[in-house]
Order: C-alpha cells, then sequence, then structure tokens
C-alpha cells in the first residue's frame, strides 16, 4: 500500500508542477481529477463495506484428531460495483496460538462466492475457528478500510479409535460392515461378529459374511459381553513442552481406545478409566459396543494431564481388590519403579497388562518381565498409528 501512496502523491505534485507551468484547462481538469479520485474512491469502498454479506459454517462440530475439517464461507456483493481487492483474516484452531489465514478476493457486482478451506488438527480439544476481520481495499490503494466480522463456531476434536483388527487381520466384519455397524434385526441393537459356536442361535448367522469367511459367523449382541478387564489411564503429566504433554496425553488416550476396541471385537468388555478435570475425579465408562467407545472418545477429547490426587496408584487400587476378577490393563508413560510396584501388587489380585508409552527406566522393565501374570509392551508415543497393533499383540500374547 505504501507504493501505491507514494506513487499517488508522485503524480498528484507532477498533475500540479504542470498546471503551474502549463496554466490552461487540460492542467486545470487533471489537477482536479487527481485532488477528486481519492475522496470517489473512498466513497465506494465505505458503500462496498456496508453492502458486503458474510457467513460460515463448519462440516461438522465433532471431528475425529488428524480428520479433515470442511470451512466453507460465503460471501455476497450486494453493491452495484466491483469491489476492489479484500481479504479476510481468519483464525484457524492451534495448540499453544491460533494460526492466522488470510483470504484475498474480489467480487463482480452483486456476485457470490462461495470459499472452501480445510483444516486439520494436530492435537485433540475443544478450539474456535472464527473469522475476525476483513479489510477492504479502495481501487487506488490508498486507503484500508477494517470491518469486524466475529464470526466463529467451536469445534471437538475428540482423540482417535484405532483398529487394530483392521491392520493385523483378525476374522471380523468387512471395513464396510464395520464402518456401518449394521443393526442386529432381532435385537436392534449394534452389533459384532464372531465364529458360530455350538449352541448359537441358526437367527443369529451373519449369511452375508459367513459367506465371505467360508466359515459360519453370528452376531455378538452388545448385552452378551462383560467387562472383563478394567482398561486405567495414567494422565499424571509428562514431557518438557505443552505440545510434548499434549502428544503424550493423546498417546495414551488413544492407546487405551484402540485396546478397548480390540477387547470388543474379541467378546470381552472392558470399563475404560480416566481422569476428568471438570469433575475433579475419575470417569469410568463400560465400553461394550461403539456407542460407548464413541461417547468415551468425545469425553476425552478435553481432559488434560494433571498432577496431584487421584494419583494412577490410587485409581489402581480403587479398581482392583481381593474381590475383583477383572484384568488390569495399565496405559502409562511413567515406567518407573513405583510402576513395578503398583503391577506386583495388583499381579497377586488379577491379570496385569501394561501398556508403557517410552522407555522403561533402567532396571524397570527387566524387573516387570519376572512378574508372573504381567505382560509389558513398549509403545513409541509419537508413533503409536505403527506400533500399537505389534504391542497389543504382545500383551495378549504372553498371558
Amino acid at each position: 500500500m505504501a507504493v501505491y501512496r507514494f506513487a499517488y502523491i508522485a503524480a498528484l505534485a507532477a498533475a500540479v508542477v504542470f498546471s503551474q507551468a502549463y496554466a490552461g484547462h487540460l492542467s486545470s481538469v487533471m489537477l482536479i481529477t487527481f485532488a477528486v479520485l481519492p475522496a470517489v474512491s473512498f466513497i465506494f469502498t465505505f458503500t462496498a463495506k456496508i453492502a458486503f454479506f458474510f457467513r460460515f459454517d463448519i462440516s461438522e462440530d465433532t471431528v475425529e484428531k488428524n480428520n479433515p475439517l470442511k470451512v466453507r464461507i460465503f460471501i455476497k456483493n450486494r453493491f452495484i460495483f466491483p469491489s476492489s481487492t479484500t481479504y479476510i483474516k481468519a483464525s484457524m484452531p492451534g495448540f499453544s496460538e491460533k494460526k492466522d489465514a488470510r483470504i484475498i478476493f474480489s467480487l463482480a457486482p452483486f456476485q457470490t462466492k462461495n470459499l472452501n478451506l480445510t483444516y486439520t488438527a494436530e492435537y485433540r480439544g475443544e478450539y474456535d475457528v472464527s473469522f475476525d476481520t476483513v479489510y477492504f481495499y479502495d481501487y487506488l490503494k490508498l486507503f484500508r478500510l477494517k470491518k469486524e466480522l466475529r464470526l466463529h463456531k467451536k469445534i471437538t476434536v475428540t482423540p482417535r479409535i484405532i483398529d487394530v483388527s483392521a491392520v493385523g487381520g483378525l476374522i471380523t466384519a468387512s471395513d464396510e460392515e464395520n464402518e456401518k455397524q449394521a443393526l442386529n434385526s432381532v435385537r436392534g441393537e449394534r452389533s459384532f461378529t464372531r465364529k458360530y459356536a455350538e449352541g448359537d442361535d441358526v437367527r443369529n448367522i451373519h449369511w452375508k459374511l459367513s459367506a465371505k469367511q467360508d466359515d459360519y459367523m453370528v452376531w455378538q449382541n452388545a448385552e452378551n459381553l462383560s467387562s472383563q478387564a478394567v482398561i486405567v489411564c495414567d494422565l499424571i503429566s509428562r514431557g518438557e513442552t505443552e505440545k510434548e504433554k499434549a502428544a503424550y496425553t493423546d498417546a495414551v488416550l488413544e492407546s487405551a481406545l484402540a485396546v478397548a476396541l480390540y477387547n470388543m471385537k474379541n467378546d470381552c468388555g472392558s470399563l475404560l478409566s480416566f481422569y476428568n478435570a471438570d469433575k475433579g475425579q475419575m470417569t469410568d465408562i463400560n465400553t461394550e459396543h461403539m456407542s460407548h467407545l464413541y461417547n468415551a472418545a468425545y469425553m476425552a477429547a478435553t481432559v488434560k494431564d494433571y498432577k496431584g490426587e487421584p494419583s494412577f496408584y490410587s485409581s489402581c487400587k480403587r479398581h482392583f481388590t481381593d474381590s475383583t476378577k477383572s484384568a488390569a490393563i495399565l496405559v502409562t508413560p511413567h515406567g518407573n519403579k513405583e510402576l513395578a510396584k503398583l503391577a506386583e501388587e495388583l499381579a497377586a489380585l488379577s491379570e496385569v497388562r501394561i501398556l508403557l508409552l517410552g522407555e522403561a527406566e533402567t532396571g524397570v522393565k527387566r524387573y516387570l518381565d519376572t512378574l508372573r501374570n504381567v505382560a509389558v509392551a513398549e509403545v513409541d508415543p509419537f508413533n503409536i498409528d505403527a506400533e500399537i497393533d505389534e504391542a497389543i499383540r504382545k500383551l495378549y500374547g504372553k498371558i
């Protein structure tokens, strides 16, 4: 803009010199034109500012992490003249700070424009997508008029539910069947499939899938699953920076959801337990079918790492007692001596599986491997997509 202003001042000065050197009708017209043009340009731009209409929408208000979110902007020029250069300042959700984006455009008289943007969230959480300000430049690029839009929408980014069976090749329904989660015609509720066993009702046979698998497959109703495992998430803060802490917390929650889904598809229900800062206590969710799992992911979208009570140790002790028959599944980024002590105590009460996000301290992993009824698998918290499949299978292959 500064370049245009300097150019205009130079042209105006030249017009003044020309009018003084060559007094006449032409020089006067030129001087008046250069003097009046900025005012006319300003008036047109001010009118356009009032005449423009803005609206925006998002494809969904809840999206899974790393999935694209579509943002649509609707703009209409209700002025009889075309607009000059216009740009919108938009704020996309970021973890520690907002990421600004600028959209530059111009519109013909009464023209409507739809702009589509795509954003992918790096971490789970609640964010604002907003269009804060629009700037209008006049035709001469001498003025810039500002209009506050204050358009914003809140989105919830949930942790991912990683389907280990889709990678490892367990005998389950096809990808299409899993996605649709077809309703059981008898029970009217979401179900999963498994191999036919003696005593199963033939009315529950999934004929279409049986033909593909060359074996009889039957629907497994959610009500037939029992809570045989308790998955406890350790959200005690880990990491130096805010982004590292967020990465560890995301990894813990996504690993726990992956284990819950793995259990579900192998006829085992789970109780998913994690700390909810809003309630100041542990939240326990039965995950016996997909609606439960989606609900758990939604609730886990806003949980934060924390320090203090209830500690991971006390939370586990609350779940496992002498009368408890459930298997203990501990998802933690802290492979320290306290974890080893906890595993030893729990191993006397139930089977213990530890999914360790990161590496254990020196000697801790070796000690855990010596404990009876304890299985340990390590996962890189920054690469769980590639390692979670092998880690879960290792946990269930040892005991």
